[in-house]
């Protein structure tokens, strides 16, 4: 017949699962200390490479502000540019078209008197210019003299738009009223251009 000690195993047992107990309730804190460690381990790591991303943020922030007005500055400058080109290009066509529309006294007179000596038995009494428009007042002995004068301003190429306004006889004479306008031709050349085929 066996006989077991149940009462000195019992013992034993209890004993362990005291050392056990022992064991847990003394490694308890240690865990919780290393869990507050790591959590705070982690929060700080986290923490800094917020920190770190937000102040590479507000650095490239900066940068796009500095280069976003030194665009400014450069988009005023070229609007200055272009409204000083504007300005330049309006002066300049102004003064291609005084250039173009300019009637210079001396060149009217010269080429009007090219075309009174080619006429025979013509003179002017009066001689009036408003910018470009003339008008003229004359004698002459014959109406054929008359129009020889129309065909010679005709022919110099200055005078346009020729309108003899009336033709009178008085005393043997013919009086008449002429009416152009002096534009020079529009191709320039050294000295006057040569005058169209049938002049006199």
């Amino acid at each position: 017949m066996i006989k077991v000690n149940l009462a000195g195993k019992g013992k034993k047992k209890t004993a362990k699962a005291g050392t056990k107990i022992a064991r847990q309730s003394s490694m308890t804190p240690i865990l919780l200390l290393l869990i507050v460690l790591g959590s705070a381990a982690f929060g700080y790591w986290w923490y800094s490479d917020l920190t770190g991303q937000s102040q590479n943020l507000d650095s490239q922030i900066q940068s796009a502000q500095a280069q976003k007005a030194a665009l400014e500055a450069v988009i005023k400058q070229d609007q200055v540019y272009e409204t000083r080109k504007k300005a330049l290009e309006n002066r300049v066509k102004i003064i291609e078209g005084l250039q173009r529309n300019q009637v210079s006294p001396v060149v009217a007179l010269d080429v009007l008197s090219e075309a009174i000596d080619k006429t025979q038995y013509v003179w002017l009494s009066s001689l009036d210019q408003s910018n470009a428009i003339f008008s003229m007042n004359g004698i002459g002995t014959s109406l054929l003299a008359i129009a020889d004068f129309y065909s010679n301003l005709q022919a110099t190429g200055y005078f346009k738009n020729i309108d003899v306004m009336n033709a009178q006889d008085a005393q043997g004479n013919f009086t008449f009223s002429l009416r152009c306008e002096f534009s020079p031709p529009r191709i320039s050349a050294p000295g006057r251009p040569a005058a169209p085929a049938g002049a006199n």
